[in-house]
């Protein structure tokens, strides 16, 4: 497996000097730089031998794709810009979280904010693979999202988007929230990306744990050997992402 951190794209220096194998970026940050902040960025890239492989928070909080406030044309012009920077970063991967934005607003039903979701991830994952780029669906807990929240309904919405490039994500943090079986992972592989974070705190997982070898057992025992990225939170993120990467290799050899 190899390993990634979420964080700002402009600490790839410290990402990789803590030795993981790629960052992943937030594509709803620097999407919407100015194209000279881009550049700078870009230069920090070209001396650093890792990459952002992967990147998350596809759409910008304020920008609804569901219900009266969706703007499809604003929706494409955004993902022009957002498609062609990961391009540029040579990063072949955006996780589709954003609870905000997808959320189903007061007078839609739940059929029709499931349907228009469809509609709107399928034409995201068409603009995405004019650029070779794959989406993955990212199963939210019901506090961050009221629509898609465990990994049987990302799995539904993959199943009716029927695109190749349309897959699904593992969120050990979000499971755990809605307390869902890990055994869901065997039932919805093959999966296209993971995500690490404890429970509690959504902390980084800097200590090995039944929560931590639960989640990898499954995935191994579905077949996973795929990217893995800790997207938590941490008063000392440097130091405990050492830890971290430390606990998840230990795992991921055994």
């Amino acid at each position: 497996m190899r390993f990634g951190l979420c964080t700002d794209i402009r600490n790839v220096r410290e990402v990789q000097e803590a030795g993981f194998d790629y960052i992943e970026g937030k594509l709803n940050q620097f999407a919407l730089w100015s194209e000279e902040e881009f550049e700078k960025t870009l230069e920090l890239f070209a001396s650093s031998s890792i990459s952002m492989e992967t990147c998350s928070l596809l759409l910008p909080k304020t920008m609804a794709v569901l219900g009266p406030e969706y703007d499809e044309k604003a929706l494409l012009s955004y993902l022009d810009t957002a498609f062609s920077r990961m391009d540029r970063l040579s990063c072949s991967l955006v996780v589709f979280g954003s609870g905000k934005s997808r959320n189903i607003p007061q007078g839609m039903t739940m059929q029709e904010g499931f349907l228009a979701l469809s509609e709107v991830t399928r034409l995201i994952g068409r603009k995405a693979k004019e650029h070779g780029i794959s989406i993955a669906i990212e199963p939210l807990n019901r506090s961050e999202s009221n629509i898609i929240n465990t990994l049987s309904e990302g799995a539904a919405l993959q199943a009716v988007v029927a695109l190749d490039n349309v897959g699904l994500l593992a969120d050990a943090y979000h499971m755990r929230k809605e307390e869902e079986n890990m055994e869901k992972i065997l039932l919805s592989a093959p999966l296209l990306h993971t995500h690490i974070a404890l429970k509690e705190g959504r902390a980084y997982p800097t200590e090995k744990c039944g929560e931590v070898e639960e989640f990898f057992r499954m995935l191994k025992a579905s077949g996973y050997n795929g990217r893995m990225s800790i997207e938590g939170k941490s008063e000392d993120w440097k130091a405990d992402s050492v830890k971290a990467l430390e606990v998840l290799r230990s795992y991921g050899e055994e």
